[in-house]
């Protein structure tokens, strides 16, 4: 153990000494002191400083993007031990509490800016930055925030070093995550799952912890690797810590199991007429590959096709009202999939759908009620409410999500098929996207008290229940607004569908043909390719593959963009928890659940008019 795990053993201690007999007082003592750690962490390893330093190291390219993908896994899981912990304290204390949280937070920020930039930067390439946290570093000296043994570490040298000094401080995480887990058990009042969640996080930092050692041993003073040390001894090594710090290519996963990742072609079916839809969506079943991989997957199963469980997550639940159908995949195209898988001989076949936020506001809104109202009704599936049928999963990746709907879950063969919707932080909602509700609730995840991120309740969901076909249904009434995939006052019809074995690249190459160049400016797809070990980088198209002609986005102009970069903060905390932030909804079928008053209504009005959704009213 070095000098730095030490000093916050007597740290440790010393917080111990002073709550004693108090051990809730010890417990939020700790959380504060994890969460300031947690932030320090997860902006020290930041993906853009990594991947700045790995790529000026003198080491083959194979060889750096291991410890590229090893580094960003590392970085993901911290971010959301950070997210975690600060939403199980602002769910715990009152207004002193959480603003202590917040103060943390941002020490833990600055702090791991700091550290970052004096660990990996020279001073002949970034003056000011090495300035500036040069100062950082010497005021939290005075103030014994960075202590003798700590700021030894933090000077310019081999990655080694950066390694070796992360052991201790891994270990130093460990540790109080262990005694933060500890104390939880003793508190009668708290949820027992938050025990077990502590105790995951220790865990986490001693997977964490074996990884820096893995690479201070196979890293030389020269940023080269030592003697006897290649590409595949460190495979082996680090793939004992586990397959998610590994890119993609190296892990023990067929794409018959979790396709998402694995770059299969995409297939994409245009044409010339909105009459020719139904036609057009028929070709391109027959053309993308859905009855080979149907096929496949029950092989893989030892099944017959008939017993197979299929289901299918089309998006349906933020229509609102039939003057604008833009925000729902097509029901005539769900129900000509289903008769399809029919034809392939598969029996059981379900829809599922999961409820949003408007049901906190709105009368009406089960799933069964909206599909109803909206025609997705048929012989050939059935409609199931996703929220009815949560059931506890624990999952083997990520944090604070527990329950998964059933048939989803017990489904050999998903399809996720959305509508082509523009989004101000996705650009475009699209297959992975979609599947955010067949877990938890939506809002469980977006608003300051989470304990999970939006991403990673995503990214949850698709590592244990990917889906293994996707399908984006871009034919007509695509919603090209500031918040399309809320609704469109003037929807385009780019008359074209996507389809591939592979979620995110059907979602990359849609999101190319609407002007986004790097799927990273998508946060959900850039999570995507962090949690699945990299994408293509080169896509296979079949058929069409040309940009959308008048698709504008939610960045086209300068108010726009301001609007569009605004748009989630704004949610999270300034939207009271979503009720701000609401369609026009057809009062005959989904009526307000309270009355609204004076400032509210016009409050909602103003916002529609702001993001273009007053769409009921133009066209009265």
């Amino acid at each position: 153990m070095g000098a730095v795990y030490e000093e916050f053993k007597r740290e440790l201690a010393i917080v111990r000494k002073s709550c004693a007999g108090d051990p809730r007082r010890e417990m939020i003592q700790l959380f504060l002191m994890a969460l300031e750690r947690e932030e320090l962490v997860s902006v020290g390893y930041r993906e853009s400083l990594m991947q700045q330093r790995i790529t000026s190291m003198p080491l083959p390219d194979d060889v750096q993007r291991l410890i590229r993908h090893t580094l960003i896994w590392i970085w993901k899981d911290e971010e959301m031990h950070t997210i975690y912990i600060r939403g199980a304290i602002l769910k715990l204390g009152g207004w002193r509490l959480r603003t202590q949280a917040f103060l943390s937070q941002a020490a833990g920020g600055i702090g791991g800016w700091a550290g970052s930039v004096m660990q990996h930067s020279h001073w002949s390439r970034a003056p000011v930055s090495r300035l500036a946290a040069t100062i950082v570093t010497a005021v939290g000296c005075l103030v014994g925030k960075v202590p003798a043994d700590v700021k030894q570490h933090l000077q310019f040298g081999p990655f080694r070093n950066f390694c070796q000094f992360n052991i201790d401080a891994e270990q130093t995480a460990a540790v109080c995550w262990y005694r933060i887990a500890e104390l939880a058990e003793s508190q009668p009042d708290l949820d027992r799952q938050l025990a077990r969640d502590f105790k995951r996080v220790a865990e986490d930092e001693d997977r964490h912890c074996r990884i820096f050692e893995i690479l201070t041993d196979a890293l030389g003073d020269d940023d080269h690797l030592v003697e006897n040390e290649t590409v595949e001894s460190l495979v082996e090594k680090i793939r004992e810590v586990g397959d998610e710090f590994l890119p993609r290519d190296q892990r023990r996963v067929s794409d018959i199991e979790n396709p998402i990742g694995s770059g299969q072609v995409v297939s994409v079916i245009s044409s010339e007429e909105r009459e020719a839809k139904r036609d057009s969506f028929r070709q391109l079943l027959d053309e993308c590959g859905l009855s080979d991989a149907v096929r496949r997957r029950a092989r893989f199963l030892k099944q017959s096709i008939d017993c197979l469980k299929i289901a299918i997550k089309p998006t349906f639940m933020l229509g609102y009202d039939r003057k604008d159908l833009s925000p729902l995949t097509d029901p005539e195209l769900v129900d000509d999939l289903a008769a399809y898988l029919r034809e392939l001989g598969c029996s059981d076949i379900t829809v599922v759908e999961g409820r949003n936020i408007y049901d906190r506001f709105f009368d009406n809104r089960s799933v069964q009620s909206v599909a109803e109202h909206f025609g997705f009704r048929s012989q050939n599936y059935r409609v199931v409410d996703t929220e009815e049928e949560q059931v506890q999963h624990q999952y083997s990746r990520g944090m604070a999500q527990y329950t998964i709907a059933k048939s989803w879950r017990d489904a050999e063969f998903r399809i996720s098929f959305p509508k082509l919707r523009s989004h101000p932080i996705e650009m475009a909602l699209l297959c992975v996207g979609n599947i955010e509700w067949v877990g938890g609730r939506c809002d469980e995840y977006l608003f300051l008290e989470r304990q999970a991120d939006r991403a990673t309740a995503v990214m949850m969901l698709l590592n244990d229940f990917p889906p293994h076909f996707g399908i984006v249904d871009a034919f007509e009434n695509a919603p090209d607004g500031l918040v399309g995939v809320m609704g469109c006052k003037n929807p385009v019809h780019p008359l074209r569908f996507y389809a591939g074995r592979d979620a995110l690249a059907v979602d990359t190459v849609a999101l190319q043909h609407v002007g986004v160049q790097q799927f990273q400016e998508s946060s959900l797809l850039r999570s995507t390719s962090q949690w699945f070990g990299g994408a293509a980088n080169q896509l296979t198209v079949a058929g069409e593959n040309s940009p959308i002609k008048n698709w504008r986005g939610p960045y086209h102009n300068e108010l726009r963009s301001f609007l569009s970069i605004m748009a989630y903060p704004m949610y999270v905390m300034g939207s009271g928890r979503g009720s701000l932030f609401l369609p026009e909804m057809d009062p005959l079928v989904f009526p307000l659940i309270d009355r609204e008053k004076f400032f509210l209504r016009n409050t909602r009005r103003l916002i529609r008019w702001l993001l273009c959704l007053n769409i009921s009213a133009s066209r009265e």
